[in-house]
This record gives structure tokens, C-alpha cells and sequence, in this order.
């Protein structure tokens, strides 16, 4: 298997997103959900916040993920943390998934674009197909990429290519759009948005240094030369936004 940046960057870590893991559950907590809501973690990533919010709310957490690394290392992590009985592992896409799971108390999304299917092309086509999967009612906790700043439109089109984003008062609108009203916002303090993207690309280098010769190498070097370089230069228009929405 080829080396995998995101493999190399973020195993290991509870959250693959420039947030901590006690903002994420600060925000779950002004839900005010009780304890066995049910929970959608769409793009679980590395399961920790799957874990999290199983621990400390006891909220019975169904961690979406479709990439099979991912997936057998949240395994191990509800394993470990003997959580199996709070915590449902769900291997595939999110459209799917949700159909199949809905209606759920809350849905967290931290870095999860285009979660509404590729015919979906607006934050707020987004919002609104996870809105109508929403118990009512429901929350969704929301993080991502956030406008700061006006972008130059080159950064702005290289970004747009992999991921809807919106400025603060981009994805609230949307989120009102949708018929939701925004609970609490905040965005992550530039130290916080540092270190977890200079983490990432110090052990993806570390990684390529220790590796000199394995195949796809030369790939992996050009993917974090890329990401290095964008958020490098998007630093000043670039922040990551955390939200909670509420469906009435």
C-alpha cells in the first residue's frame, strides 16, 4: 500500500482537526443532550471524538468512517477504552449510513464536507440534508475550514476543490437556511491551528526522512509539499470554525 499522508499524519491522535478535543466537547455539552442520545460521528476519523462523547456524556455514538485504516484503528480505540457498549463502529459513506441510521439526536461533522453527495454543492444543501435526518429536536455539531479573510481566488479556487467553505457568517447563514439556528460558534485560536498543522507536517517529514527508499515516496513528499504550502499561504484567510446548530 502506498504511504498515505493522512495515515502518517494523524494516526494516534484523538482529532484529526485544528480544535481540541475540550472545545468539541464544551460545545457537545450546551446541547444539554442526556446521557444515551444518539449520536452520529460522520467522518470519525480516528475515533476520539467518538470516544469522548461516549465517555464523558455516555451519548450512544455511531462512528461513520469508510476509510479501512481508519476504521480498524478506532476498532482498537473502543476496544482499548472499553467502550463497545457505548460506541458502534459504521464502515461506509455518509449518505448511506445516515439514511440507514437516522433520526439521530446530534451529528457531528469536524472536517466533513460534501457529506450531502456529490449533487450537493452548498453548505446550505448540506445543512439541509442533515437537518431533515435530525430528530426534532436535534443538533448538529459542526467544524470546519472558515473564511477569516477575503482570499485571493487562486487560494480560494485550489481549496474549493476538495471541500465546501464558508466564512463565519457563511455557515451560519446556511445553517438558517436549512431552519436552524446557531447555539454557539467559535473559531480556534491561531496556536491551536499552528500546532496542528506544523504536528502533522513534522511527522509526515520525520516519516519520508526515515523512509528513504520505499515506493510512492516521491508522492507522499508532493502531497505535503502541497498542503504545507497552501496553508502556509492561507494562514491570514484561513481559520477552523466550530458550531452548534439546533433544529427546533
Amino acid at each position: 500500500m502506498a504511504p498515505d499522508y493522512h495515515h502518517i499524519a494523524y494516526l494516534g491522535v484523538d482529532i484529526a482537526n485544528p480544535v481540541t478535543i475540550e472545545a468539541v466537547l464544551a460545545m457537545a455539552d450546551r446541547s444539554g443532550l442526556p446521557a444515551g442520545a444518539k449520536v452520529l460521528d460522520i467522518g470519525a476519523g480516528t475515533g476520539g471524538v467518538s470516544a469522548a462523547l461516549a465517555r464523558r456524556f455516555r451519548y450512544q455514538v455511531h462512528a461513520i468512517e469508510r476509510d479501512p485504516v481508519m476504521v480498524s484503528h478506532i476498532a482498537d480505540r473502543v476496544e482499548r477504552d472499553g467502550l463497545a457498549d457505548r460506541v458502534t463502529l459504521v464502515r461506509g459513506v455518509a449518505p448511506q449510513a445516515l439514511d440507514v441510521l437516522a433520526p439521530a439526536d446530534m451529528m457531528v461533522a469536524l472536517g466533513s464536507s460534501r457529506i450531502g453527495g456529490s449533487d450537493v454543492t452548498t453548505a446550505a444543501g448540506m445543512f439541509q440534508v442533515l437537518a431533515d435526518l435530525l430528530a426534532s429536536p436535534g443538533y448538529i455539531l459542526w467544524g470546519d475550514l472558515t473564511w477569516i479573510a477575503t482570499p485571493p481566488e487562486p487560494l480560494r479556487q485550489i481549496v474549493s476543490l476538495s471541500s465546501i467553505y464558508e466564512s463565519d457568517d457563511g455557515w451560519k447563514a446556511a445553517a438558517e437556511a436549512a431552519g436552524m439556528t446557531c447555539v454557539s460558534a467559535e473559531l480556534s485560536p491561531q496556536a491551536v491551528w499552528d500546532d496542528f498543522f506544523g504536528t502533522a507536517d513534522r511527522r509526515v517529514r520525520d516519516w519520508l526522512e526515515a523512509n528513504p527508499g520505499v515506493e510512492g515516496r516521491e508522492s507522499l513528499q508532493a502531497r505535503a509539499d502541497q498542503i504545507r504550502a497552501t496553508f502556509d499561504f492561507g494562514r491570514p484567510y484561513l481559520g477552523f470554525g466550530l458550531y452548534l446548530f439546533r433544529k427546533p
